[in-house]
This record gives structure tokens, C-alpha cells and sequence, in this order.
């Protein structure tokens, strides 16, 4: 269950390539490379970056008080040495250079830079860019990305979760210096006949390099496959020693990669299980619904009733201090036209809404939602779509209705 440090957060989203999935509203909301495999990233390095300045400036004044108490009373000490060098500044890649370096490692073609890439101006930790490129085969969009984490290769560099998004393979390849490659061919469920192929190294030391490509835009297909199609080119790109130039500039990631194998602590509990919350669910549906398939790995449940089947998808965040400032500012977001929004005598704000392909879409509704968010920070909420997962979602009346998922959500027994 997400917790304060539980953010989905792509690193390598630029402007252009968000307006061209927002313009073209393909999702309820856009799903990019780095969501899947750094869903925990951001928060937590938020809060290790707002202590390490916090524990530098402290370090700082202590040695400044020591040094010159030690002036005054004419002794030393032996356990602090003197102030060494400073660190060397790491080196800089301008925006062209960036370009001009990923151009470098495609084959022959036209290329425009639809974004800023200069390093450090986002994240001193990361960099990335989306290009626009035309081999004369159709111009196609490409995103590319640099990172220092700290991840261990098996969960620096993971397989796309099937039941989001359709896919038509995915290699998974351990080479012998200890990295990993992934090469991750996904079917776009919009537009038609749609391809993104995501490619993915990670190392042992937590350098990462990721490659998205796509068949066209991610709004429009316009040729059968990406520009580089062979996993002998995908992979000589993403493993390139040009990289390093890259890497050199980027600064060290908060914490070492834990080695592949080290055994790694239970989190703390932060909310109730996928099956737990399918347990709570179950017992709240109305008298005559009919639970058929049930996936504790999604929270998921289908559901039929009057005639209707759909699946219900469910989520529950516990009180966090995220939480209670996404309540806190949930007046700055405007309504989608289906919108509606109840704010209660406690604090309590209750959300139901339905939209199609993004949510600002109308025709056909295709997605229903029910939410409760709570004074402290928590949320439960229901999702809930014609189909057999995350992406097949069809027109038609749903099993349940949003009074109905309304109903189910501002249950009490989800706050036992």
C-alpha cells in the first residue's frame, strides 16, 4: 500500500511528450518507462536530499566551533583532521551535447530535440531527452535517460506487469558483469496497432540507462515497428560506453545498490493486503452480485450483477502526510465535466466520476470511480471498467453504478 514515501513519478517526462499523451487524452493517466520500476524513488529521495542538507550545514558548524575553540585554547583535535580539498565539480553537458550524443548512438536520420535536456536542471541525479526521429520510415518519438539510483539490477531493470498493458514480449537477460538488460515489447491499447518498446539497463553500482521508442507518436501509429527493431541494436545502444560521458556528470545516488542477493528487510506494514482488501469488499457488494474471478496481486474482483459484468479495482492508502496535502489542495485541480465532488461536516471529501479514454473525455464513458478521502490522510477508493483488466475497457452500462461504488467506499468497514 503506498505510504508517505509511495510516489509514482517519472523521471524522464518532459513537457512535449506529457502534452502529447494529455492533448490526445489515451489514458486516464499516462503510464511511462520509469513509473513501473521507480514507484518509490521520488518521496524518499525528497526527504534523504532535505536531510543530507540538513546534516551537512550541521557538520559544518560543529567543525567551524571546534577549529576555533581549538584556536583559542592553543590545542588540537587528533580526531579531526584538517579540511581536506574541496570535491572537484563534476563535468557538464550542455543540451546540444546531450542531443548530439543520443543522435550518435541511432542509425542514419533526421532528428529534432523536442526538449531541454541539460543535465542537473531537473535532478542532479538523472537526465533524459524525447526526440523526434525520422529514418524515412515514418518519424517516430524516442525517449532516452540517464540515472544514478540505488537500486540493485533485479529491481533497477523489470518486465512491464502485463495485466496494465498489453505486451507482446519481454527478454530479461542477467550478463556477466552482474547488470541486467530488458528488452519490453508493449502493444499500446491506443491508438490502434500502437508499439512501445522499452529498454532497460541496470548495473550493480545503480547506473541506469533506459530507451522508449515508439511507432510513430503515442497518439498516432504510423509505420508497423519502432525505427530499431533487432535486440543486438537495442542492445548495443542502451550498453554503449558513451554513457559514461553521461554518468560522469551525474551526481551519486542517495545510498549504495544493495548486491543481488542480500536478503532485504520486510517493509513495515503501511495497510491492509491486496487479499485483505478483497475480504472487505466481498461482504460491502449488493445482494445479488456474483464474484467470479478474483486477483489478489491487483486488489482486483469481477462482478456480476443485473445481467452486467465488470471488474472492480480497489486501493487504500493509509494516513500519510501526503495524503492530507493532496486533501489540503484539492480545490487548486478543477472538476473533469463528470466530476462530482462532496465535502463533508468532518473534513471528509467524497469523489465519484466517470470519463473514457482520459478523463477529460466523455464519449463513450469507459472508466467509473468512487473515492473517499480522509482528514488524515487516507483514501479508499474504487475503480471500476468493462474488461478483463487494466486496458480492455468497453462501452456499456458497468455491474455497479457510482451511487453504488459511492456506497461501497464511505463504508465504515473499511476504518476498522
Amino acid at each position: 500500500m503506498p505510504s508517505d514515501d509511495d510516489e509514482f513519478a517519472d523521471a524522464f517526462t518532459d513537457g512535449f511528450a506529457r502534452a502529447l499523451r494529455g492533448a490526445a487524452e489515451l489514458a486516464p493517466e499516462p503510464v511511462r518507462h520509469t513509473l513501473a520500476a521507480q514507484a518509490e524513488q521520488r518521496g524518499r529521495r525528497r526527504r534523504r536530499n532535505r536531510r543530507a542538507v540538513l546534516a551537512s550545514s550541521l557538520a559544518v558548524l560543529v567543525l567551524a566551533g571546534a577549529g576555533g575553540l581549538a584556536a583559542v585554547r592553543g590545542g588540537t583535535f587528533g580526531a579531526i583532521g584538517p579540511v581536506g580539498p574541496p570535491t572537484p565539480a563534476r563535468p557538464t553537458m550542455s543540451a546540444q551535447e546531450l542531443t548530439a550524443l543520443y543522435t550518435g548512438l541511432l542509425p542514419k536520420g533526421t532528428v529534432t530535440d523536442f526538449a531541454d535536456s541539460a543535465i542537473g536542471k531537473i535532478d542532479p541525479h538523472r537526465t533524459g531527452a524525447t526526440l523526434l526521429f525520422d529514418d524515412g520510415a515514418g518519424a517516430s518519438i524516442l525517449e532516452f535517460g540517464a540515472e544514478r539510483t540505488n537500486l540493485a539490477p533485479d529491481a533497477g531493470a523489470v518486465c512491464m506487469d502485463p495485466f496494465s498493458m498489453p505486451q507482446d514480449s519481454c527478454e530479461r537477460t542477467v550478463r556477466p558483469d552482474g547488470s541486467v538488460l530488458v528488452i519490453d515489447k508493449l502493444r499500446s491499447q491506443h491508438p490502434e496497432n500502437g508499439r512501445e518498446w522499452r529498454v532497460t539497463w541496470a548495473a550493480p553500482d545503480g547506473r541506469r540507462v533506459t530507451f522508449t521508442e515508439f511507432n510513430g507518436q503515442p497518439a498516432a501509429a504510423n509505420r508497423p515497428s519502432p525505427p530499431l527493431t533487432d535486440n543486438a541494436q537495442l542492445t548495443a545502444l542502451v550498453t554503449s560506453p558513451a554513457w559514461e560521458q553521461v554518468f560522469a556528470t551525474l551526481a551519486p545516488a542517495d545510498g549504495a545498490p544493495k548486491p543481488t542477493g542480500t536478503p532485504t528487510p520486510a517493509p513495515s506494514a503501511t495497510g491492509p493486503s491486496n487479499a485483505d482488501l478483497l475480504a472487505r469488499l466481498v461482504p460491502l457488494l449488493p445482494a445479488g452480485a456474483v464474484v467470479g474471478s478474483q486477483d489478489p496481486g491487483h486488489a482486483a474482483l469481477g462482478v456480476t450483477f443485473e445481467g452486467r459484468t465488470s471488474l472492480l479495482m480497489v486501493i487504500a492508502d493509509p494516513p500519510s502526510a501526503r495524503g492530507r496535502q493532496q486533501l489540503a489542495t484539492m480545490d487548486d485541480n478543477p472538476t473533469t465535466p463528470l466530476e462530482l465532488r462532496e465535502k463533508r461536516p468532518d473534513g471528509t471529501v467524497v469523489v465519484t466520476n466517470r470519463f473514457g479514454n482520459g478523463k477529460t473525455a466523455t464519449t463513450p464513458v469507459l472508466h467509473w470511480l468512487a473515492a473517499v478521502y480522509y482528514p488524515d490522510g487516507s483514501r479508499v477508493q474504487i475503480s471500476e471498467g468493462n474488461g478483463e483488466n487494466a486496458y480492455t475497457y468497453r462501452p456499456g452500462d458497468p455491474a455497479l453504478d457510482v451511487d453504488r461504488l459511492k456506497a461501497i467506499v464511505t463504508d465504515p468497514a473499511w476504518r476498522r
